[in-house]
């Protein structure tokens, strides 16, 4: 059985304002934190805590960051014990970040989503990636470090 599913990551939104973000696979309710710095500062902010990670799209006057693909592997074996000590068989993993950020002079809000997709080894299966639930690491560790660039407890 074939299910054809859709989500929307950007809706409609005004000037630096944030959207409801229900994409299969984030907890991005979850992870949203208040900052006591004016929008500017926040935005910067978080720019520097992606560090190196890939940036696919950037609208300042709308509030969003998003991230290309990071490829790695899952922590999922693919075969057995047996077949493991003699392959390297780790799924593979993807995930990009989504952040949007909204305030104004005084105060400013940044939620983090991020859509995780896993890739089998072998089979049918290795040529498509699956949306899998992100398990919140990656996004409490973003909210983390931008704490920290903003020297916020």
């Amino acid at each position: 059985m074939f299910f054809l599913t859709g989500c929307t990551l950007l809706g409609t939104s005004s000037k630096h304002q944030a959207n409801d973000d229900r994409s299969a696979g984030s907890h991005s309710s979850k992870y949203t934190k208040t900052f006591n710095e004016d929008f500017e500062g926040v935005w910067s902010a978080v720019l520097m805590s992606l560090g190196a990670l890939p940036l696919d799209k950037i609208n300042k006057e709308k509030g969003i960051i998003k991230t290309g693909w990071v490829e790695g592997f899952s922590e999922r074996k693919a075969r057995s014990i047996v077949t493991d000590r003699l392959l390297d068989d780790y799924w593979k993993e993807r995930y990009r970040v989504t952040i949007k950020i909204s305030g104004n002079n005084l105060i400013s809000s940044v939620k983090v989503s991020c859509q995780v997709q896993e890739k089998a080894r072998g089979g049918s299966a290795a040529y498509r990636w699956e949306r899998k639930m992100s398990t919140g690491e990656r996004e409490e560790e973003t909210l983390m470090r931008i704490e920290e660039i903003l020297g916020e407890d």
